[in-house]
């Protein structure tokens, strides 16, 4: 199988896994199969009125889900997605959509933490809630503690995304300089009845850190937080410790909130084996977690490829990537294709795909990569480009002067990151 068939065929597996975990039809389909198990009317088991939130950078897709299959029942809406997003035309007028800062919050996230407040607050306690969250909600609306500035939350989230720590690290240091996060939001909601459908991009697919957890209390208070301490500045511990550390969550405005995680990695990886199987590949399904910094990562499949069998190789997770003081474009995908091109240079034999499910890879304005051995030589790049950008994590740029960046549509899903290995 050539090199170009083997792309293609990526690229069709690839597409078969992100419309496996496609926000509007995964919901669609929970909330037929919840309406189905229950014996209900309708999915909320409710005569009234229903209000939804969508929030996160699935947050259209998955609110055109919910209006397709709730119809007029549902009276009035607030989504809240991320800039390069466009706001669709497919929500009615009274459905009201904003665009919020991502993955550094701006003011414009502080006022979308304002609408939602206002959103909840006018809902009548006969308005049934649904809401339906995705990753990006982090940044996309905040509601800040009286004596934390814009400045300060941004400062944080600059260091954050450049620290290296896992997203599950991440949010449990915002969820600390935050009125809304860590379940704070449940104390603003009217609504006798809430249901939540969360798209999961943490491994863990625990409801307390998708998002931040705006409807989930986690109860390890921070210092217990497996967080590696020593990699996190004075000025970010400080920042914490001054906050309360869980601002009087009273379990009872938690216990009418169902929360259902419908959507995450497994059905995306799961489409993907099926396609690849249908089209006639082996498939090893790895359990393994793409985990920790991305160099390891790299070490870890460039070992695993000397003997690894024929066919398809899958994992699914998330690496971690430490930027430098002056970094240029790309993101941890583009960075490990990079680094995986580079380590193969001209061998053959192999190719693989780097992919950001939700379609961004860090700023590089695409999904990832697909690369084989030749994708450097090709387009006259030698190690010592590579090795370069590399060290100024400008891998986006290397890998476009060698037409290897892979472009998928944004705001469909949003459930970490998919590494694809095929070996000959």
């Amino acid at each position: 199988m050539d090199t170009m068939s083997s792309r293609s065929d990526l690229l069709a597996i690839i597409e078969s896994g992100l419309n496996g975990v496609d926000g509007k039809r995964c919901v669609i389909n929970a909330l037929h199969g919840r309406a189905e198990l229950q014996g209900m009317q309708n999915a909320l088991g409710v005569q009234g009125n229903i209000g939804i939130v969508a929030i996160g950078k699935a947050a259209s897709s998955m609110a055109e889900g919910a209006l397709k299959y709730l119809g007029s029942k549902v009276v009035s809406g607030l989504v809240v997605s991320k800039d390069t997003i466009s706001l669709t035309d497919s929500l009615p007028p009274y459905i009201e959509q904003l665009v919020a800062g991502h993955p550094v919050p701006d003011q414009r996230s502080l006022d979308a933490g304002q609408a939602l407040i206002r959103y909840l607050k006018n809902c009548s306690p006969a308005t049934s809630l649904l809401f339906l969250i995705s990753g990006g909600a982090s940044a996309l609306v905040e509601v800040l503690p009286e004596k934390v500035s814009l400045q300060q939350l941004q400062k944080l989230n600059h260091w954050l995304l450049t620290s290296g720590l896992d997203i599950e690290q991440m949010n449990a240091i915002r969820q600390c300089v935050s009125c809304i996060k860590a379940g704070r939001l449940a104390s603003y909601i009217q609504a006798s009845q809430v249901v939540s459908l969360l798209m999961s991009d943490v491994m863990s697919n625990s409801v307390a850190m998708i998002g931040s957890g705006l409807l989930a209390v986690s109860r390890t208070p921070l210092p217990d937080v497996a967080i590696d301490f020593d990699r996190v500045p004075q000025w970010v511990r400080q920042l914490c410790l001054e906050q309360p550390l869980r601002l009087g969550i009273d379990d009872s405005v938690l216990v009418h909130i169902d929360q259902v995680i419908v959507i995450d990695l497994d059905m995306a990886l799961n489409a993907m084996m099926q396609a690849a199987l249908d089209g006639g590949y082996t498939v090893f399904r790895h359990d393994e977690e793409m985990s920790g910094n991305v160099m390891r990562w790299a070490d870890t499949i460039t070992e695993y490829l000397v003997e690894a069998p024929s066919g398809l190789h899958l994992w699914g997770g998330e690496t971690t990537l430490q930027l430098p003081a002056t970094s240029g474009c790309g993101g941890r995908n583009t960075h490990l294709a990079l680094l995986l091109a580079q380590r193969l240079y001209d061998k053959s034999g192999f190719i693989v795909a780097t992919v950001a499910s939700d379609g961004d890879d860090g700023n590089s304005g695409y999904a990832g990569a697909i690369v084989d051995g030749s994708t450097l030589s090709k387009a006259g790049i030698t190690q010592a480009m590579a090795q370069q950008a590399l060290a100024y994590a400008d891998s986006a740029t290397l890998l476009k002067q060698a037409g290897a960046l892979l472009s998928l549509a944004k705001g469909r899903s949003n459930v970490a990151d998919i590494f694809l290995l095929v070996k000959h």
